[in-house]
């Protein structure tokens, strides 16, 4: 894990060195340990790096890291899991290749493959940003799950790519709010559009893609490396299709460990056990290799009954859980701090529990955590999975219900159109499944994840965490794992005959997880939310979000009529007022 931080003065003026590391003092959190910066071009470019080690071989220079030919400049975000492989298959003939660690792999591989091959090589997550002095360009690229996040700003005075947005508004010293991002944000259950910010002109890199930004001519050009649609393939669903449950239940799980026993740091770690079945079995399956330091789980204090439930892990994983007690003051507090953190209206009612957790994790010098985040996309975790293939849900051109969001069909919304062609897409891949009701449940799948999973999970874990100076890491959602997944016939993932819905859910987790568990372990967490909902709507208690939107009664009663959940929809509406208006008062 570390921070990224490029600047290009565009007119040819020399960039300031207080302005350029006053900058980036908003990355030392990501990289405590390092600090490596050069300048290039007669100071119109600059290159930061800050780095927290976690193999133990970055060497204690100022100098940013290059490839053997001094063609190649590396700042570098992530961990490369297979770094060795690598190094063994294409550097033998770099002196000592076997000691290199992986961001000197990565930035070597470019002196002897082509760019565009590189990043569909690498195992792992990762955003880097690398200067080829011999072309006077910028390659930038970011991991196709979008684990590792990396944002852009781009006007005539200046070209800069960071790991966080704050970073790149610190060095400008003057920025605005996106209208209509916010605007969007009111009209789904949570999303913000892919590429797009709350700040406006900040731009987030689309993960799967690698862009060239030329300096002389000071144009950006992004093609795309590997398309997720891409990973649907009728020849490995219909392999899957012939596997006995036995096989699907053998297969993934070895599948789960190999990328276990790639993703277990040498450095002290952690685990977040929820009581539920995806971190639970996640921390299983690692300590079978190597025992965890330290687990952790968040106590709410109001769900006694969920906590005597993870009590009872203790004896399998020969280590107390500790609790981390979070009330709703204390949610409140954390819950400002985070709005800071990401620029943004909170993505998810847990962040607060999540940056908390992360510091319990820093405090104990626990450089890396394991948590289980995308499962419920993936493997049909909610309930209304259930409810679209009993008939009940209204599907039209339709979305993904999970993320729920909302799309008029003749809209005149770029950002809705978007999605249409986004679904239209992933239901025509998954085309070659012939039963209707199983094709919408995948295409809703692969769309919750691709879209909610990490435009917000991913996304916001990166942020939160990485603040803490900790790295998450998480086995279910490598590329690996994720191919299987998507080409996994549905009745693997849910049990569509049961009448309690919810044990239908998650149906493969929950066998292998009886590999390692008593079966009676097995319960729904209620999660790490800590949501404050006891506040009612009030016109006029968000005088910010109503004078930037236009909020008002009659605005909320249209919206309640085009909203996916009208049961909740207050009760949303006022997490989404609340949230809202304490970003927007933490960016005057």
């Amino acid at each position: 894990m570390c921070g990224i931080f490029v600047v290009h003065s565009k007119k040819g003026e020399k960039l300031s060195i207080s302005k350029c590391l006053g900058a980036s003092k908003e990355l030392y959190n990501r990289g405590p340990d390092y600090l490596k910066y050069n300048f290039y071009n007669n100071r119109t470019i600059f290159i930061l790096n800050t780095i927290l080690s976690i193999t133990g071989k970055t060497k204690n220079n100022r100098e940013i890291q290059k490839s053997q030919s001094s063609r190649y400049f590396i700042s570098f975000n992530g961990e490369i899991y297979n770094y060795q492989f690598l190094s063994k298959k294409y550097l033998k003939n770099i002196k000592n290749h076997e000691d290199l660690n992986d961001t000197q792999v990565l930035v070597n591989l470019y002196d002897v493959l082509n760019n565009q091959k590189i990043p569909s090589l690498v195992n792992g997550m990762f955003a880097y940003a690398i200067f080829d002095r011999y072309h006077n360009k910028l390659i930038l690229n970011n991991d196709v799950q979008g684990e590792k996040n990396l944002y852009y700003f781009n006007n005539e005075n200046f070209f800069i790519a960071s790991s966080t947005i704050n970073a790149i508004l610190k060095f400008l010293n003057n920025y605005s709010i996106d209208k209509e991002v916010i605007k969007n944000y009111f009209k789904t259950r949570h999303y913000m559009p892919l590429g797009q910010n709350s700040i406006k002109d900040v731009i987030t890199f689309s993960p799967g893609t690698i862009s060239e930004y030329c300096l002389n001519k000071k144009k950006l050009s992004t093609k795309t490396y590997e398309d997720p649609l891409n990973w649907i393939e009728e020849k490995k669903y219909n392999r899957f299709k012939k596997f006995s449950e036995e096989e699907a239940i053998e297969y993934l799980d070895y599948h789960l460990n190999e990328e276990a026993k790639l993703m277990i740091p040498e450095t002290k770690f952690g685990c977040i056990v929820s009581g539920g079945i995806d971190s639970s079995l996640q921390s299983a399956i690692i300590s079978k290799y190597k025992t965890p330091n330290k687990y952790f789980t968040i106590d709410h204090g109001s769900k006694d009954h969920i906590m005597r439930e993870i009590e009872n892990f203790n004896a399998y994983f020969k280590k107390k859980i500790k609790k981390i007690k979070l009330y709703q003051k204390e949610y409140i507090s954390l819950a400002k701090k985070c709005y800071k953190i990401v620029s943004s209206p909170l993505f998810t009612h847990d962040l607060p529990a999540r940056l908390k957790i992360s510091n319990y994790f820093k405090n104990e010098n626990c450089k890396v955590f394991f948590s289980a985040d995308g499962c419920d996309e993936l493997f049909g975790g909610q309930q209304i999975y259930n409810i679209v293939f009993k008939g009940d849900y209204n599907y039209k051109i339709n979305q993904s219900p999970y993320s729920s969001t909302f799309i008029e069909e003749n809209t005149k919304d770029k950002y809705q159109n978007n999605l249409i062609k986004f679904w239209k897409k992933t239901l025509n891949r998954y085309g070659f499944i012939k039963d209707k009701k199983e094709r919408n449940i995948q295409s809703s799948l692969f769309m919750d994840y691709f879209v909610q999973s990490i435009n917000v999970a991913n996304r916001s874990n990166d942020l939160i965490s990485c603040n803490n100076s900790v790295e998450p890491r998480n086995i279910f959602i490598s590329k690996r794992i994720i191919k299987i997944i998507l080409n996994l016939p549905l009745h693997y993932k849910l049990n569509l005959n049961r009448e309690n819905i919810i044990m239908g859910q998650k149906k493969i987790l929950k066998k292998i997880f009886s590999k390692y568990f008593d079966k009676k372990l097995i319960f729904k967490k209620a999660g790490f939310s800590g949501f404050p909902n006891s506040l009612k709507y009030k016109n006029n208690m968000y005088p910010l979000t109503r004078d930037m939107i236009g909020i008002n009664q009659k605005k909320l009663y249209k919206y309640k009529k085009s909203y996916y959940d009208k049961k909740n929809f207050l009760r949303d509406m006022e997490w989404k007022l609340i949230n809202t208006e304490n970003f927007l008062n933490a960016f005057k």
